[in-house]
């Protein structure tokens, strides 16, 4: 085994950086002395993300490439047990025995498929190096095993699906609020709002090719990060499952609900099942969920909850639902971008506001900040829509008594005053591309 090991350190050792890389503002810092996380779903650029910082390390550090140590562990050549790990420091000092590990930069790919990983990986934090990073296609690899193992001494970055500016980057592209590139990004984003932003999938020559791709995305997903890592016996419901999660965006939803559904398809699954699988599903990032705003914690945690999925292209390879159905896929959407611009792998700080008498999308509540509600509509051209949305608005600005509000559609911009609440209306594509 030692023998295989050493054969993939030395590839890993001699591959040349592809030149089709690109680099996204990741946060991957080569001076902290934590352990980095790269965290996040499948194909959307966190083996890309180590590559480039280990270029970084030889190009402008001038580190030597027998410092640095890369490995996958999703490598099909090696099936680890726990106990086995260390024959990976044992064969790179073999291979390199005039350099210390002391000295050395780990990086990891994968962390998840290999058990026992973070007690290997806290070993060499605390007797070795510091300088350690990994990725992991399941944000439980966080919340759970480096929680209780490495107590605070990493960090993590939380990579997803393409903001709308990084997309606008990738399609080489320099987007603009004026002239004539307005057009073209507002032209942009509507194929984004479609397609999404999965990296590999910007300049495929069709939309049909770029679903096949995000349906393969789908079911690596679904078997790799939820089927196999959770070790599950029966899983034969999930597709149903997540394709009734996939059909309620914009729609509050129990796991009661759910379950029920299930049931009456003759599913043999029980309601404990089917909350696992939805927590299951947010760890391997195929959606999130939201939860009804109120001040207090324990009410937010009961309430029924939302499921926005972060990527509409992923969304829409799920379900044909939303095929010309622009309003919910642009409420989808900006959900995303809310968890980018507020929500990080601990904490949402999006909700909703709902009451008999209004509904608002979403509230942005930094946990003791201000609140800020934000209404989603596709246009605010019939008056009735309009009258709907600016009156959910305001229920949700009392209720979280704020005088500030946002309203964001596709092409529509307006300032105005209500009941002293200051009310500004904003194209999605514009707000998306500003701070």
């Amino acid at each position: 085994m030692k023998e295989i090991i050493k054969e993939i350190l030395i590839q890993n050792q001699e591959r040349t950086l592809s030149k089709n890389l690109r680099s996204r503002n990741t946060g991957i810092s080569l001076d902290l002395e934590k352990i980095q996380a790269i965290i996040g779903p499948r194909r959307v650029g966190k083996t890309s993300a180590m590559q480039l910082t280990i270029e970084e390390l030889k190009k402008v550090r001038h580190i030597s490439p027998q410092q640095i140590i890369y490995f996958n562990f999703e490598d099909e050549r090696i099936q680890f047990e726990p106990h086995q790990l260390d024959l990976i420091l044992q064969a790179w000092q073999e291979l390199n025995p005039e350099t210390k590990l002391e000295n050395a930069w780990f990086f990891f790919d994968e962390v998840q498929a290999a058990p026992g990983w973070e007690r290997f990986v806290n070993r060499i934090n605390e007797t070795l190096s510091k300088k350690i990073f990994f990725t992991g296609s399941n944000s439980s690899v966080l919340h759970t095993e480096l929680k209780s193992v490495l107590r605070g001494r990493s960090i993590a970055i939380e990579l997803l699906p393409l903001s709308f500016k990084e997309y606008c980057e990738f399609s080489n592209f320099i987007p603009s609020e004026y002239g004539l590139a307005k057009s073209k990004t507002i032209a942009l984003f509507h194929k984004y709002l479609v397609n999404g932003g999965y990296p590999e999938t910007i300049n495929l020559p069709s939309q049909q090719i770029s679903l096949a791709y995000l349906q393969e995305y789908y079911n690596a997903m679904l078997l790799r990060d939820i089927i196999e890592y959770n070790h599950l016996s029966n899983y034969a419901y999930l597709r149903s499952l997540y394709r009734q999660a996939a059909s309620t965006i914009g729609k509050t939803i129990s796991i009661r609900r759910l379950y029920n559904q299930l049931k009456s398809q003759q599913y043999n699954v029980g309601v404990n099942s089917v909350y696992d699988a939805m927590n299951m599903a947010e760890q391997a990032y195929l959606f999130k969920r939201i939860s009804r705003f109120d001040y207090s914690e324990s009410k937010r945690e009961k309430s029924d909850k939302k499921i926005y999925w972060l990527d509409n292209g992923l969304l829409n390879a799920n379900t044909a639902q939303y095929t010309g159905n622009n309003g919910l896929l642009l409420e989808n959407l900006v959900y995303k971008e809310l968890y980018l611009k507020f929500g990080n792998i601990y904490t949402n700080n999006i909700y909703y506001y709902a009451e008999a008498s209004g509904e608002c999308d979403f509230i942005i509540y930094p946990e003791g900040g201000t609140a800020l509600p934000v209404q989603v509509s596709w246009t605010l051209t019939d008056p009735d829509t309009r009258n709907r949305e600016i009156k959910g608005l305001l229920k949700a600005t009392i209720y979280c008594k704020v005088s500030e509000a946002l309203i964001i559609t596709l092409d529509e911009e307006e300032e105005l005053t209500i009941d002293g609440v200051h009310i500004q209306i904003i194209p999605a594509w514009k707000w998306m591309l500003r701070p």
